[in-house]
């Protein structure tokens, strides 16, 4: 059974707001909404979107998810990542990258 969007959206933020990364369920459930538009928008096309890296500086990507994109082969195991890390092909190094999506500047 297909999982409706609101489930998706909620349940990230109810994790990330039990893991204590934000004060308010308010700030987890804004940046939920947009990682998840973040998400959509890389399954269908290129996309523009900036995130704060480990080391506290600040990242201007340009990614994607789209198939037709990706210029190289896919391999690895197909075990799942962690709810926090979204994983996307990035244009310009040309390789696979991932951020937290605590980290992502809406």
């Amino acid at each position: 059974m297909q999982e409706n969007f609101r489930t998706t959206i909620f349940t990230t933020a109810w994790k990330l707001f039990k893991a204590g990364s934000f004060k308010t369920f308010s700030e987890a459930l804004k940046l939920s909404w947009a990682q998840y538009k973040n998400v959509t928008a890389m399954k269908s096309g290129i996309v523009s979107f900036t995130f704060k890296k480990v080391d506290g500086s600040i990242r201007q990507a340009t990614g994607t998810r789209y198939a037709a994109h990706i210029t190289v082969s896919i391999k690895g195991s197909e075990r799942p990542s962690p709810f926090n890390i979204c994983k996307y092909f990035d244009l310009e190094k040309q390789a696979f990258r991932s951020y937290r999506i605590e980290n992502l500047i809406a």
